[in-house]
């Protein structure tokens, strides 16, 4: 009779053969909090620095996430990089240093991600300087 490890079954492995059981628990918690986006407007994130991934972990996340359309570059005090995954709602969110050492990583589960929103104070100080050309063209 065959061992178990004979089946030839693999279930939460990555490309190289490593155990990814984190990524799958992560997917099941993503799972949760999507759900808590669509039903009751929750927005949540995963701060992907606090907990430990293999390289099979990795590769298993970015695969089932896989890539959306969007992807924008902010630069204020270091690069920050915001993509949008395949799964609507999930984005992907890194952080850089001016060295382009990653010094932060979230997964944001989102309708937006609140890097991308504009605040209200923002809005505030453009608004005034839109007001200040419109009078300036007016005269």
């Amino acid at each position: 009779m065959n061992a178990w490890k004979d089946i030839g079954i693999e279930v939460g492995v990555g490309d190289k053969g490593e155990r990814a059981a984190n990524a799958w628990a992560l997917l099941h918690e993503i799972e949760g909090m999507l759900d808590e986006l669509l039903n009751n407007d929750k927005e949540s994130s995963i701060d992907l620095r606090g907990i430990p991934m293999s390289a099979a972990d990795r590769t298993v996340l970015e695969r089932v996430l896989g890539e959306g359309e969007l992807t924008a570059r902010i630069t204020a005090l270091g690069l920050s990089q915001v993509r949008e995954t395949a799964i609507h709602g999930v984005w992907w969110v890194t952080h850089y240093n001016t060295e382009d050492t990653v010094v932060a990583e979230f997964l944001e589960v989102s309708s937006c991600p609140d890097m991308l929103r504009s605040h209200a104070d923002d809005i505030r100080d453009t608004l005034e300087n839109l007001r200040t050309q419109l009078a300036q063209h007016q005269e």
